[in-house]
């Protein structure tokens, strides 16, 4: 089994040069002028840098393309990458918090595991904004990935090895978590961002394209 870090560990000793990603025993004190993981920092403030809100997209032509440019069955692919979407950043917005950085040592990496975790809750506002824009009835795509038994196949694949986390903390448990992250955020956001850029390139639902492009930003920092 692996321990949690302490929240507040008043009695630490520990010094910058001896912390640990993991296994290490740090005071809870974010001491961010004396740092042991440049690369952590480094990727910290490009985060940082990347600041947008969903609602800055104008989603005004997805509205008459979706009711009126799209096949039924082009709108039905649609509905499914969204819900897919919708899904994964809602797992990873939790996972990251509560399955991830409870095990992280080091306070600069833990600086972008909660900025991470930021990011993947404004996707999710993201993926509301796009419903809205194009359902009257935002629960028959929230609900999708309940009845589409090939999506939620492949939501449950990812959401077990969490689970499993969750439940049994082991330092394998923790390793195939993160093979199931690589997976999540390296293949399956991905088929999901490809179709709604391919709609983009027929003149479709550009501003959700839009809003895909600013969402890859922090995926490919």
């Amino acid at each position: 089994m692996i321990d949690k870090k302490r929240i507040y560990n008043p009695d630490s000793k520990e010094i910058t040069k001896e912390r640990k990603i993991f296994g290490g025993n740090p005071t809870g004190i974010f001491e961010l002028n004396d740092i042991k993981y440049q690369w952590a920092y480094n990727l910290w403030e490009a985060m940082l840098n990347n600041t947008w809100f969903p609602k800055e997209v104008n989603m005004n032509s997805d509205v008459k393309d979706y009711r009126d440019g799209l096949s039924d069955r082009e709108k039905n692919a649609y509905d499914k990458a969204l819900a897919q979407l919708i899904f994964m950043d809602s797992l990873q917005t939790n996972n990251i918090i509560d399955n991830v950085n409870p095990y992280i040592t080091a306070p600069e990496i833990n600086l972008i595991l909660v900025r991470q975790s930021f990011e993947e809750a404004l996707h999710s506002q993201s993926y509301a904004v796009m419903v809205d824009s194009i359902s009257s009835n935002s629960d028959e795509i929230y609900q999708l990935w309940r009845k589409d038994m090939m999506l939620k196949t492949k939501n449950d694949s990812i959401a077990r090895v969490y689970e499993e986390l969750a439940e049994k903390p082991t330092a394998h448990n923790f390793l195939k978590s993160l093979f199931a992250n690589q997976i999540l955020e390296g293949i399956y956001f991905y088929s999901g961002f490809a179709y709604i850029y391919a709609l983009a390139k027929s003149g479709k639902m550009l501003g959700s394209s839009q809003m895909i492009k600013f969402i890859k930003l922090i995926v490919t920092i």
